[in-house]
């Protein structure tokens, strides 16, 4: 067989793959190297003389090529239709390769920046499976060419459409749009398919006063047909409830309207283009009054001649708001700290829908904490996605959290976003306790509720009780939710008792298992409860690594005035999609013996890559550790970044965990487990004595120049207002000599009884 791999360098300057005979991947090492291809003419020639069954691949990123792989054509031409694209018109504008029916691969010139995409939907008659729709394949990829043989069918591919040696036409710009944008896209392209199953959604908003308080905004939208108005503002309708942004430059028809009545936007060149749905009076506002919030629904009153409401603010306002009260506040914060890292500013939000709980918890916090926004955010994914969700290594997405902050700084308010969110979406099954008081307790409640999140409030003064003689049913709760962590891909079982005294019935229920239990765990505490609870020994046991533990640079703060807001349409959608993925309602997959079949997320290649670089980094800082008793706190980065890889790239509407989605949790987790260990390493005692030491220091040297008395420590650290006059004087004893903290009177020259307080000194 002669092949044209002359033709193929000489006249197209295509790099060329070798690829062993019945095979359609090269095997060479390094293949994917331009200076490994064959790009010469003559040595091409050579190399196909001596080696004649040997098939022949086009490296398309050396080639300035790319290739529409198309694997189904109905179901790539009801995508490309739905997006305007004109599927007859686009198969004959470029040489095509054919290797099998009713499949094919378009060829065109490419820039070189472009990467590889897929889309793929659920097979019809089995939804639990997927198959590939079509790929964008660019970059470090190979396509055979002809006359190359088909390892399935024994036959040569096939050339077919425009000749291979015309001018190769460029990627059209739609397609260059779709390909450079994928990340919005890809969602739409996944909700095209006829069979997926959609998530009921019914809005659900916060019950309003009765009377004539009807929103504005409502009556607005009850009364304006949202087709007209896109028309009206230059949308060109296509097909499918698809429209042509009036900016588009692409010609891609990237607005969406749904069946409530709202619309989605994807094209980067249109005003709506923020990663929200909007409705009529949204669109009306953006054309009419630019934007303006108060103008248009004071001009939305006049022309539907109602009161405005003045109880009901809207939501994209207060979303803004929070916005800039979060910026506010973490601008301001200059924490001395010497544990706190600079924070980067990803980390003050989260990649896709799951930043709508960021948004809320800002909106709606009297005293607003951004990092606990962000932690709470990730608890609702971790709990929504539960047990339907597993990556192809088995890590599901139970994650426990520990928010660390001063009393009286808000960060109580996480169990109240958490409960207020899932209860508006529905999902009101899937809030658990306060806490557990014993082993028993928690597998009770794993029983009945098999995913569920716990909110637990003071978690450091449990962690304190636990240790305490007599606190034997603490100490089983703690064992248990160290445990489940572990168990989420295998089976939980009671602790073991003696049940020769036990009825049958009692000794029965020790019986219980719950297979796959997906625990949520969200802890708070302040510094001082938390430092006091804690030694080498809880750190070296393994429960403080299973925590995302965030220590809040925010200290005491002022209430400011809090706005209603009610959960957004499409996270709502988003939690019960993920929340009951599969046939059924929720109760029906949430038995404790009877755990649903998991949705399976595959790692990329590239976060793959991304995650073994971390796990060299982790190892290297064991090492390191080693001997300190802080090294434990490495051991379950990996995993748990891992698992929330997961819940980022399912908020991002990956079907896969690419490397945006891992890259994210990677710093993330290693932010804070750094943090947590410089937090442990200043602060980790031997004895009550050394830690209740460390305790008023740190409150000494937070007072800075206004010192502390010594009511005023016992007032603010409870360690200390527990000691006699005699080991209080000791503590102040030693922080005085080791320390080198001062003892001054603060009323020294003015008239007055002397004031002696304490201050740490000067910071060099």
């Amino acid at each position: 067989m002669k092949f044209p791999v002359e033709d193929y360098c000489s006249k197209l300057g295509w790099y060329l793959v070798t690829i062993p005979a019945g095979s359609k991947g090269p095997t060479r090492f390094g293949w994917q190297q331009p200076e490994k291809a064959l790009s010469d003419p003559l040595a091409a020639r050579q190399y196909y003389e001596q080696n004649p069954s040997h098939n022949v691949g086009l490296l398309h990123g050396a080639s300035g090529t790319c290739a529409v792989d198309i694997d189904h054509v109905e179901h790539t031409k009801i995508i490309f239709e739905e997006l305007g694209i004109d599927f007859s018109a686009l198969m004959q504008s470029a040489p095509q390769i054919i290797g099998r029916e009713n499949r094919g691969k378009l060829i065109f010139k490419a820039p070189a920046d472009l990467i590889t995409h897929k889309i793929s939907w659920p097979v019809q008659d089995d939804p639990r499976k997927t198959e590939v729709v079509f790929e964008l394949r660019a970059g470090s990829v190979q396509d055979v060419l002809p006359p190359s043989i088909h390892p399935d069918t024994g036959r040569p591919y096939q050339w077919a459409g425009r000749s291979i040696f015309d001018e190769l036409p460029e990627l059209p710009p739609q397609l260059l749009t779709l390909w450079r944008e994928w990340d919005k896209f890809r969602p739409q392209l996944q909700d095209i398919c006829p069979w997926k199953k959609k998530a009921e959604f019914q809005p659900t908003r916060k019950p309003r006063p009765k009377g004539n308080n009807t929103s504005v905004i409502d009556q607005f939208n009850d009364a304006h047909d949202m087709h007209s108005l896109l028309v009206q503002y230059g949308y060109k309708p296509t097909s499918r409830g698809r429209y042509l942004s009036p900016n588009s430059t692409s010609g891609l028809a990237g607005v969406k309207l749904f069946e409530d009545g709202r619309a989605y936007s994807h094209h980067a060149s249109d005003p709506f283009d923020n990663a929200h749905t909007f409705d009529a009076f949204e669109l009306w506002m953006q054309y009419e009054h630019m934007g303006n919030v108060s103008k248009a629904v004071k001009d939305a009153a006049q022309m539907l001649n109602v009161s405005q409401d003045p109880d009901h603010e809207y939501d994209r306002e207060a979303i803004e708001h929070g916005a800039k009260v979060a910026a506010n506040i973490m601008s301001k914060t200059s924490s001395k700290d010497p544990t706190q890292s600079a924070m980067p500013d990803a980390m003050l939000s989260v990649p896709g829908v799951l930043q709508d709980v960021v948004n809320y918890y800002t909106v709606t916090a009297i005293k607003p904490q951004p990092q606990f926004a962000v932690q709470c955010a990730l608890a609702f994914g971790s709990v929504a996605m539960g047990r339907r969700w597993v990556t192809d290594q088995r890590n599901f997405t139970s994650l426990y959290f520990l928010n660390i902050g001063e009393t009286g700084s808000g960060k109580e308010h996480t169990k109240t976003v958490l409960e207020e969110l899932l209860e508006e979406a529905g999902l009101e099954e899937l809030i658990g306790p306060a806490g557990y008081t014993s082993g028993a307790g928690v597998m009770s409640t794993l029983t009945k509720k098999p995913t569920h999140v716990a909110v637990v409030d003071e978690l450091g003064r449990q962690l304190k009780a636990a240790s305490a003689k007599g606190m034997q049913h603490k100490a089983d709760a703690l064992t248990s939710i160290m445990e489940c962590f572990g168990r989420q891909d295998g089976t939980l079982r009671q602790q073991g008792y003696a049940t020769n005294t036990m009825k049958s019935s009692e000794a029965a229920k020790l019986e219980t298992v719950v297979k796959r239990p997906s625990l949520t765990l969200v802890g708070m505490s302040t510094p001082s409860e938390f430092m006091q609870a804690i030694g080498g020994g809880d750190v070296a046991s393994g429960l403080l690594n299973r925590f995302l533990i965030v220590k809040s640079e925010i200290g005491v703060q002022l209430s400011q005035e809090k706005r209603r807001s009610s959960i957004s349409d499409r996270l709502a959608a988003w939690a019960k999609e993920h929340a009951a993925a599969h046939e059924g309602d929720l109760d029906a997959g949430n038995a404790n013996d009877m755990p649903p079949h998991p949705i399976e997320v595959i790692f990329t290649p590239e976060a793959k890559k991304l995650l073994r670089e971390y796990e060299e980094r982790l190892v290297a800082a064991i090492k390191k550790e080693t001997g300190t008793g802080l090294e434990a706190m490495y051991n379950r980065s990996r995993e748990i970044s891992m698992r929330l890889s997961l819940i980022i790239a399912r908020s991002m509407g990956q079907d896969e965990i690419g490397p945006d989605a891992m890259q994210w949790s990677i710093d993330y987790v290693d932010h804070y487990a750094k943090q947590t260990i410089e937090m442990f390493r200043l602060n980790m005692a031997e004895g009550p004595f050394e830690a209740t030491c460390k305790a008023v220091y740190a409150r000494i040297e937070k007072a800075g120049l206004g010192g502390l008395t010594e009511r005023d420590l016992s007032r603010s650290v409870s360690a200390f207002a527990n000691l006699d006059r005699r080991k209080r004087g000791d503590v102040l004893d030693v922080l005085q000599t080791d320390r080198g903290i001062e003892c001054r009177d603060q009323n020294e020259g003015a008239r007055g009884r002397p004031r002696f307080a304490y201050f740490a000194p000067p910071l060099n």
